[in-house]
């Protein structure tokens, strides 16, 4: 069913607007346009419904002109020898019949025994309906299907070779007719039909030499790669070995919403896993409650199901249905992608409520920078605790310390081992390298410690862990069964924003990375210097060339991005009295 258009309203001005694709084969009349957009000149989402409809009705009414346009410049139109080939071209290769190793057989779907036997008497097209290789191997190349065509295009007149075309001339006129792009009511013509003709003759002449090269070479069996017995489980212990690696979190995930599919639908083959069962997952998922005590969690999917079939708790977040179902989704396409499927039919699922713009993460606004810094945990040290369950204030201190100034992941900053606090030419850096556990490869990079850090006592902290033979940045930082380091730290980090900002889901320490490069701009710092020092890929041909600035070139820039917001003459003195041996 075709949704209904309605107003859309901008993101920023709230002001309501028509905003509608323009369909594929029209283009070409809005002068290419792909988007016609015309804005209702309200914010009122009653008056928007209101002028819509008439507005609507004027699009749909350019649409109908568009489409006679068309249909008027088409009716007249003569085939060239050029198009009337692509359209053969295109028909041969998307119609479904007798194909041997890839060749679409025209000569087996272009031919009218009853005709051909009333211009060659006794003649009976040959027929190939064996399209394997073996079937293929038996061929005589002296006798090919297209040779009864070819006799007659070859020996008789044209007016005989219409004839025995008529048929087939007709069936492509009905492929090109009826909707489906240029040739839309396309005028029947003696010169339409025997373009088509000519370019039937042409490309089965081509074909049947393709074969007759084919069949002279050595002939090598190729196995079908498709596993229509694979089931979803077979499935998921193949993809979870793929390069690069899913990760063990993504592995966990995924296994979760394995298991809860195969309740629901039972461990199918994956090659009768259809469109209906991925919607009908979705809409099942959509149905269960946000949170559920742990041992309703613990229950079967189906059971959970049932349970909470009328229950009016809050539902689940559509991120988390569209992440459900990406699971799948994934699976699915790595399979097509294996060839052992033969068609990808997890693209195009839409959840209601999700967009990827839904819950970003904003940056802190000014005043929010100020006050998580001017807290307890930056002031006032001498109030850290520390406890081997969770993270210690004076590790969390230096987490949000190092996020602000340089932007970058917490899991980065957490990983560091201490081998890697490291000083080039007189510059500290921290090599997020070779041995570092990234996101991606082009997160692997030399990060230069702000100056602000450096004169928080940075070093004189660092020089105390190696001298107590610690190994790490943040040794109390304890891996979680997926060996990331800081889901701990994350966490309470967060904890800490909530009660000292805000706590509003929208920003959490990952803001930090927002803020930085927004200070980034404002200081005028170039893009591939500052992608660079975040580790975001460039998207330019230019961008993949070379290897990138000189840490002494990331250094000078780093160190111009202000941090303004904070006051940092009470961290500064704060910090400057602290004995990093006490503390750790």
């Amino acid at each position: 069913m075709v949704a209904m258009a309605t107003p859309w309203r901008h993101p920023q001005t709230g002001t309501f607007y028509l905003r509608r694709q323009i369909p594929a084969g029209l283009r070409a009349e809005f002068g290419g346009r792909q988007l016609w957009k015309r804005s209702l000149e309200t914010k009122d989402p009653d008056e928007a419904r209101r002028l819509f409809p008439a507005i609507n009705a004027e699009l749909e009414d350019m649409f109908v002109k568009a489409r006679a346009a068309i249909a008027q410049r088409v009716s007249s139109a003569k085939l060239t020898p050029r198009s009337a080939a692509d359209a053969v071209a295109r028909i041969a290769a998307t119609e479904r019949g007798t194909r041997v190793d890839g060749f679409p057989v025209l000569a087996n779907i272009f031919w009218s025994e009853e005709a051909a036997s009333s211009i060659l008497p006794g003649a009976r097209p040959v027929p190939l309906t064996d399209a394997t290789m073996e079937g293929l191997a038996r061929l005589d190349p002296e006798r090919l299907a297209g040779d009864v065509w070819m006799r007659v295009v070859r020996t008789r007149s044209r007016a005989d070779s219409l004839f025995m075309a008529e048929h087939m001339i007709l069936w492509v006129h009905g492929r090109l007719g009826g909707g489906r792009g240029a040739f839309d009511d396309l005028a029947r013509s003696t010169e339409n039909d025997l373009a088509i003709m000519d370019a039937i003759t042409d490309a089965v002449e081509r074909e049947q030499a393709a074969l007759r090269k084919l069949l002279a070479s050595p002939l090598r069996h190729t196995a079908t790669r498709l596993r229509s017995d694979m089931t979803l489980c077979e499935l998921f212990e193949a993809w979870k070995t793929k390069t690069p690696s899913p990760g063990a979190q993504g592995v966990h995930e995924a296994s979760t919403t394995i298991a809860d599919f195969i309740d629901y639908a039972g461990d199918i083959p994956v090659s009768r896993i259809t469109v209906d069962h991925l919607y009908n997952f979705r809409d099942v998922v959509a149905s269960l409650p946000k949170a559920m005590p742990k041992a309703d969690r613990d229950l079967s999917f189906t059971s959970r199901l049932a349970k909470y079939a009328d229950s009016d708790d809050q539902k689940v977040a559509p991120a988390s249905v569209k992440r459900r179902v990406g699971h799948l989704q994934a699976l699915l396409t790595y399979a097509f992608n294996q060839r052992w499927i033969e068609a990808s039919i997890g693209a195009g699922i839409r959840i209601e409520g999700y967009s990827k713009n839904t819950g970003a993460k904003r940056p802190f606004l000014d005043d929010e920078l100020g006050r998580l810094f001017g807290s307890d945990l930056f002031v006032k040290p001498e109030r850290w605790r520390s406890t081997r369950d969770t993270v210690s204030d004076r590790t969390l201190a230096w987490l949000f310390l190092l996020g602000l100034t340089n932007g970058a992941r917490i899991e980065e900053i957490g990983q560091t081992e201490l081998s890697n606090v490291k000083t080039d030419d007189g510059i500290r850096y921290l090599d997020l390298g070779i041995d570092a556990r990234v996101k991606n490869e082009t997160s692997r990079r030399m990060i230069p410690l702000h100056d602000l850090v450096l004169q928080l006592g940075f070093d004189d902290y660092v020089a105390v862990l190696r001298k107590a033979g610690e190994t790490r940045l943040f040794p109390d930082l304890k891996p979680n069964k997926f060996d990331k380091l800081c889901q701990a730290a994350s966490r309470v980090a967060n904890r800490v924003i909530d009660r000292v900002v805000s706590d509003n889901p929208r920003i959490s320490f990952h803001s930090l990375r927002h803020n930085f490069k927004d200070m980034a701009r404002d200081a005028t710092i170039e893009k591939y210097i500052m992608d660079q020092i975040m580790g975001h890929a460039g998207v330019t041909t230019g961008d993949r060339y070379g290897v990138g600035a000189r840490l002494k070139t990331l250094a000078r820039e780093l160190d111009r991005v202000r941090f303004d917001m904070v006051d940092w003459e009470p961290i500064i003195r704060a910090f400057s009295v602290i004995d990093w041996k006490k503390t750790s």
